[in-house]
């Protein structure tokens, strides 16, 4: 298992640590993480004072019928913990899910999002 995903046993379910791209453009930030099979009511994002929390499940349907023969996808728990700077607009912030990979809308707070420099002639 690579360094980005860690498994540590948690119960059943291993805890996977997700891998996640932070990109900073003028008037946000984005978190994006790669979740595969995570769907969006299995998905809890929270904020408690600074600390962004996003935490996801994931399970392998399994019917009653099915024999495996070799069985590699299982129940997984995604966790990830993100400490927010006061530059961050805490009650701004959106997800959006597809296709298992989450991207955080996190808006710059007003005061530091740049601002332009009106110049008077004369």
């Amino acid at each position: 298992m690579s360094d980005a995903v860690q498994k540590k046993e948690t119960g059943n379910k291993p805890t996977l640590t997700p891998p996640a791209d932070i990109v900073q453009q003028d008037s946000s930030y984005y978190i994006i993480m790669d979740m595969p099979g995570v769907n969006k009511e299995d998905l809890n994002i929270s904020i408690d004072k600074q600390v962004l929390t996003v935490q996801g499940e994931t399970g392998a349907a399994k019917s009653q019928e099915e024999k495996f023969l070799e069985n590699e996808f299982s129940e997984a728990v995604y966790t990830r913990k993100f400490t927010l700077s006061d530059a961050v607009d805490k009650d701004k912030i959106s997800a959006h899910l597809n296709n298992g990979l989450l991207k955080l809308h996190l808006p710059k707070a007003e005061e530091e999002q740049p601002k332009k420099i009106e110049i008077k002639a004369g």
